[in-house]
């Protein structure tokens, strides 16, 4: 399974801000339904820090804002009428989460399928369900419990809502990098985080606290084959060419998806994401786009085009080198210093002639 990555995200932000932005929320339902196993239960391991009660305290009665994101993390903007009250409702869908909305049509993701047509409604496996004053029923479901549900309440104080929900305690937005398609960092910046880091390019690529937010498995393939970088090279050994070129990968590729609402048929022609997909993680597969090659990076199961992305190395010191390194850095050698006549120094200086041994005649 690959999870949602930046693009599904970015398209479930306006599908949620499209259906429920500015109503508000009449009933809450916190308990598991549509049938799986756990029907009933309230999902601790999924909506974190709170009970039934005080998640339908922190939302019922609340207004719908906006909807808005931050890499991969969605989070709904509430407030509850005439107060400064407010409440954020963020929610990571981790690997099969969702929200869904009655009667519209579910997100497709790669490797999940969801039913939520009016026959099947609330959709199985289904973690807390909200009721909107014009009839609209949203629901969360998320079948693996990978997802992350938090709600935080706190007063408006002026400031922005990332900065305030960045602010908040425990808040998973608290230390995430820059999102690609809302802030992009510079070069520099962009240079800079890569610098100090040996581990493979991919692997800082997935990690959301170190250069960019949003980017999972299937987003960090397209960029390096499109930037011609192999995604195991040591982030730190890329050449300033390659720097840029990952850069540029990195924000071409997040807003295209997103311009194309997330779906993949409208995705470029030229992109490995049409033929990346062959359920393996070892070996290797002939497609249009050359020889696909199948490994395991950054602890994630990655495709590479190898004839098309140049594998960057660390530049290894040999003992040689260290030795005239050594040399060249050394304080040069004391002169003896000059003696009080020039005769004395060159008689000092000259070595002297071997003794000749003396032959005894018999």
């Amino acid at each position: 399974f690959d999870m949602p990555e930046l693009p599904e995200v970015e398209a479930a932000r306006r599908f949620v801000a499209r259906v429920a932005a500015g109503k508000s929320v009449v009933e809450v339902v916190a308990l598991e339904q549509g049938g799986g196993p756990r029907d009933g239960l309230f999902d601790a391991n999924v909506i974190r820090s709170a009970t039934a009660a005080t998640f339908t305290a922190a939302v019922l009665g609340r207004r719908i804002v906006a909807a808005h994101r931050l890499g991969k993390h969605l989070y709904l903007e509430l407030v509850l009428r005439d107060t400064p009250q407010r409440s954020a409702l963020l929610i990571h869908n981790g690997m099969t989460g969702a929200l869904l909305a009655k009667g519209h049509a579910a997100p497709c993701y790669k490797n999940t399928k969801f039913d939520n047509d009016a026959t099947t409604w609330p959709p199985r496996h289904t973690k807390f369900e909200l009721g909107l004053d014009d009839g609209t029923r949203l629901a969360f479901a998320d079948s693996r419990r990978f997802g992350r549900v938090v709600v935080r309440e706190y007063d408006d104080d002026g400031d922005s809502i990332e900065t305030t929900v960045r602010g908040l305690p425990d808040s998973p937005l608290a230390d995430l990098a820059p999102d690609p398609v809302r802030a992009m960092p510079s070069l520099d910046a962009f240079a800079a985080a890569l610098a100090g880091k040996s581990a493979p390019i991919k692997a800082v690529l997935l990690d959301q606290k170190a250069v960019v937010c949003g980017v999972g498995n299937w987003v960090a393939d397209e960029v390096l084959y499109m930037a011609g970088v192999h995604p195991a090279s040591p982030a730190k050994a890329l050449d300033d060419a390659a720097v840029a070129a990952v850069r540029d990968a990195v924000e071409t590729v997040c807003r295209v998806a997103c311009d194309a609402n997330a779906e993949s048929s409208a995705f470029p022609e030229g992109w490995m994401f049409h033929h990346r997909w062959a359920n393996q993680t070892s070996g290797s597969k002939q497609t249009p786009i050359g020889r696909i090659h199948f490994s395991t990076v950054g602890g994630r199961t990655t495709a590479c085009v190898p004839t098309k992305q140049k594998k960057f190395h660390l530049e290894k010191k040999t003992a040689s080198s260290v030795s005239a390194a050594t040399t060249a850095d050394a304080d040069p050698p004391e002169t003896p210093p000059p003696s009080s006549s020039g005769a004395s120094a060159a008689k000092e200086a000259s070595p002297r002639p071997p003794k000749k041994s003396k032959k005894k005649h018999p």
